[in-house]
């Protein structure tokens, strides 16, 4: 028989890293049985009230499911199959507020296929931006700046909290991406390209196209974005 090894014994993780990567498992815990785990407590416990919750950043309001589709050990043809037919289970009961969440959900996860769509129709989104006339920005390329964002030392209590969320755990609430991002590149003036490839490197869920549409979409790089001149409220 062939014999196999623990991970201790193959030395892959110092102990010194141990209590830090033990906090990874907060945003996933690897295997098709725990996507299918998570997949299951979604459609049960809080695809109903989705439209309602999903912007809260407290608890699990959000599906969760993100890192498992990114690792394939959830396709979206599954996602989609196992919410529409909660969607057709609600609409004959006459649930409209449950129909009105897999309606926001199923949005959600169009934005994640139009993504891919940006990218292989326009390949230079991942260092331009799609607008040509912001592709000139005078952006401040300052490192001292870019540091103190990643490392949560900007002085603005809900940014370094959401950045040090990030750099513990691999993972934080999308609203939470949407102020952090923006404050990285409205306040501080950053390139985008910058914050992006820093959610490219410490995202668990870290997806190259979704990152370079949300990116873009905060610099108000695409025509359909945000505006580069409207600011999020960091406080």
């Amino acid at each position: 028989p062939v014999q196999s090894s623990t991970i201790e014994e193959l030395g892959l993780e110092d102990e010194s890293e141990k209590s830090s990567n033990a906090l990874l498992s907060r945003g996933w815990s690897p295997g098709w049985s725990n996507a299918d785990k998570t997949l299951d407590e979604f459609l049960s416990e809080r695809l109903k009230d989705y439209s309602i919750h999903r912007q809260k950043v407290e608890g699990a309001t959000t599906s969760l499911l993100s890192p498992y589709i990114h690792f394939g050990e959830l396709s979206i043809r599954k996602v989609y199959q196992r919410v529409w037919m909660k969607q057709v289970l609600w609409v004959k009961e006459g649930n409209s507020s449950a129909e009105e969440s897999v309606n926001f959900f199923l949005r959600a996860i169009g934005l994640r296929e139009y993504s891919r769509y940006i990218c292989f129709n326009f390949p230079f989104t991942y260092e331009k931006s799609l607008m040509e006339n912001l592709r000139h920005f005078p952006w401040r390329y300052d490192e001292g700046l870019f540091k103190l964002w990643r490392q949560g030392r900007t002085g603005y209590p809900l940014v370094d909290a959401g950045m040090r969320e990030l750099w513990a755990t691999g993972w934080i609430h999308n609203r939470i991406r949407v102020i952090v991002s923006s404050f990285c590149v409205k306040f501080l003036q950053l390139p985008w390209t910058w914050g992006m490839k820093y959610f490219w490197d410490t995202l668990l869920d870290a997806d190259l196209e979704s990152d370079i549409l949300g990116w873009q979409y905060i610099s108000g790089s695409l025509p359909d974005g945000h505006e580069l001149d409207r600011m999020d409220e960091p406080e």
